[in-house]
Order: C-alpha cells, then structure tokens, then sequence
C-alpha cells in the first residue's frame, strides 16, 4: 500500500511533543490518541490536535518543520525568559493576529475536559478576528499574557502601540496591481498583523479602506468604490481561502474612524455574489465545528444544536444557506441565509433570514455567548405568521 505522504496523527502528535521539549524542556505532554489531543502531565493543560494537524498536512512537504517548531513556540511556557521590565521587552514586541475561533472554541472544549485557556489579551477586529501580541527575538516566539503586561506594569493598548511602532519600523513590501489594489508582501509572518499599520499610512484606494487578511502571511487592500480592485481582492482572498485549510478570515473589514469593523457588500452590489461565496463555507466551517462542541455539552440539556446547511439555487450553481426550525423542538439556529419551518417532517414556511426576524423577531433570542452567534428558538410561530413569511425558493414546491 502506498503512503500518502502526509504524516499519521500520531506521528505528528509525537513530533509536536519533542518540539515543544526541545524548545521548552519543562514543557511535558502525552498523547491522547482517543480524543486527539496532547495532556500536560500535570492535567492542568490540554492541546486539540485536529485542526493543527489539517493546516500542517495541506503545507507542502518544505514546510513541515517550520511549522512544528511555530505550533511548538505557541505552547511551550518559557522558550526565552520574558524581560522582567517594560522597557526590556519593547524591542521585541509585535502584534499578532488570531482568528477567534481558536480561542473561542478552546474555551467552550474547556467546560467539556478541564482544559487551561491561555491567558491572553484579545483586542477583536471585526467579528472574526483578534489582535494580540508576541515576544519574538531571533531564537523564539512566545505570547505576551495578560500576567505579562500585570507585572510590566502597563496596559495592553500601550504595549500595542508600541508592537505596532516597532512592527512599522522593520520592512514593509507591498505590491499593486492596478492603480488601487495593494498586497503586504513582506514575507516575515507578520503580513496579516500589517492591518493595524493601514490607518498609520495613506493608501491611494477610492473610498473607505477595505482589507481581507485570509491567512497570517497575507493582507489584501482595496477601495470600498473601487470595483476592479475590489474584484482582485476577492478573487486573490478566495485562491487563498482554496488552500488554507484553517484561515484567518476571508471576510472583508472596513477602517471607520480608526475602527475595523465587518464590510458586507449592499445586495445589489456587482460583487455581492463573490462575497456570499467566500462567507458560506467560512462559516459553514466554523458553525459545524461548533455544533460538534455543542452536542456534547448540551446533550443533557434536550437543547438541539441546528446545521448550518447549504442546497443549490434553483436554476444556478450558487449555493444557498439554510437551517432548520422544528416545531416542538428547543432549538439553537445557526444564522443563516434562509429559515425553513418543519411540521411533522413537511415544510410549512421558508424565508430568507432578515424576513423572517422581521416577522418573528422576538421568538428569536440571540445567545452572543457562543460563537459565531446563535439564535434560542424554544417556540414556534403561529399559523399566521407561517403564512406571512410565506415559501421561498428551492423550498417552495
């Protein structure tokens, strides 16, 4: 039988592990191979393996190392002492960008296994994203906690400043095509991280600033009135979004009054489509991994974790979100593109989401404990109002 040439999951948990003891000998974790997962043998700490191990095997073969010894940076405790003073560690200050959902998934596995959630402090950018910081120097990386920042004596907006000065002093390629479309290219793993210096410089853009940062060693930029070079951020956003198998964001931000905050193309927007094409598998993604943590943690609950969910247009090769809402059944929706109403396994009602909120509105509890958002649907609506949200396609037949 031939090899895939990808690495087992138990090899490459073995790998992590003597990556993170070179680094870090304190450092001390067993393989869990049920759950996928790495335990610190004080149990006091827990590493998920999964969605590492699918962004280390869609690397190419060069890679692998690299990337072992990036995973083993984030995890090992005490790779280079962190400077006692403020002042010490200035130099070495960078931002950093997170998706939030490694975060915010590891703290919903935490109330299933006990696992230890770092420590650290989460500035959000938009709904997908947070900025943090790292102590990087020429032999390792390590996180700056929020004890860190405690015994400095400073505040995370202050070390954040100065992350992102020091950030704007070293090399900053960027690349254009066209007039206004422009790409951070300067290959040092802190392209994404590139999004907190676009306010600090004047981008030649027609509009508001729009920026995609679909992996760490990318940040795309174009004008809000642009349409060619928006049309290239997209298209440049979904080639990296094909590859990446655990991304930052495909979603656009805006730069309002200093401020990221989500971009949604009007829907008659001539790109409107590209984005909706980009969004459904990102959060198909992330609503399915969460409906994963959720069914285990509310299984005892009788609370039911609804799909997120995708059929094709009728008379199109574009694909549609939707979740189902069931009568009698105390649901948690996903949001998406459009509600389906189940009686007796029939549908009685369809319609896009925004409609439907405007009619049943307050049968609809958004619960923003969880990430991405979901929606408390405990009862059902009445006939009549079945009856004005009506059917939709390719549900109406």
């Amino acid at each position: 039988m031939f090899s895939s040439g990808k690495p087992s999951k138990s090899k490459f948990a073995t790998q992590l592990c003597a990556a993170i003891a070179k680094l870090d000998g304190q450092q001390k974790y067993r393989y869990d191979p049920e759950i996928f997962r790495l335990v610190h043998e004080n149990g006091n700490g827990v590493i998920n393996l999964s969605n590492m191990y699918q962004e280390h095997c869609s690397l190419p073969r060069a890679k692998w190392n690299s990337n072992l010894h990036r995973l083993a940076s984030i995890f090992a405790s005490s790779l280079e002492e962190i400077p006692q003073t403020f002042e010490e560690a200035k130099p070495h200050l960078r931002p950093k960008i997170w998706s939030r959902a490694t975060f915010d998934f590891m703290e919903l596995k935490s109330l299933i296994d006990g696992g230890k959630v770092p420590d650290l402090p989460l500035d959000p950018l938009g709904s997908h994203l947070y900025s943090s910081l790292v102590y990087d120097t020429v032999n390792s990386m390590r996180s700056v906690s929020n004890e860190d920042l405690s015994n400095w004596g400073t505040t995370f907006y202050e070390a954040l400043e100065i992350a992102c000065d020091r950030l704007q002093g070293t090399t900053m390629a960027i690349a254009k095509i066209g007039d206004g479309f422009h790409s951070s290219v300067s290959g040092d793993n802190y392209d994404s991280a590139r999004i907190l210096l676009v306010g600090r410089r004047n981008f030649d853009v027609v509009g508001d600033e729009i920026v995609t940062v679909p992996h760490r060693d990318a940040m795309y930029l174009a004008g809000s009135k642009d349409e060619v070079s928006l049309k290239i951020l997209f298209d440049l956003t979904a080639k990296a979004a094909e590859v990446e198998s655990r991304p930052l964001s495909p979603l656009p931000l805006r730069l309002v009054d200093g401020e990221w905050q989500d971009w949604t193309p009007p829907k008659n927007h001539v790109l409107r489509g590209q984005y909706d094409d980009l969004e459904l598998p990102f959060l198909g993604g992330l609503y399915s991994e969460q409906k994963e943590i959720l069914d285990i943690l509310l299984g005892e609950k009788a609370i039911f974790v609804a799909s997120f969910a995708a059929v094709q247009k009728k008379d199109s090769e574009k694909l549609l979100s939707y979740c189902v809402w069931s009568r009698n059944v105390d649901s948690l929706l996903p949001r998406t593109q459009v509600v389906v109403f189940l009686t007796g396994g029939s549908v009685v009602a369809s319609g896009e989401w925004d409609h439907v909120a405007d009619i049943v509105r307050h049968l609809m509890v958004a619960d923003e404990t969880y990430y991405p958002v979901r929606y408390r649907v405990p009862n059902f609506p009445s006939n009549e109002q079945l009856a004005a949200i009506g059917r939709v396609q390719p549900f109406a037949d």
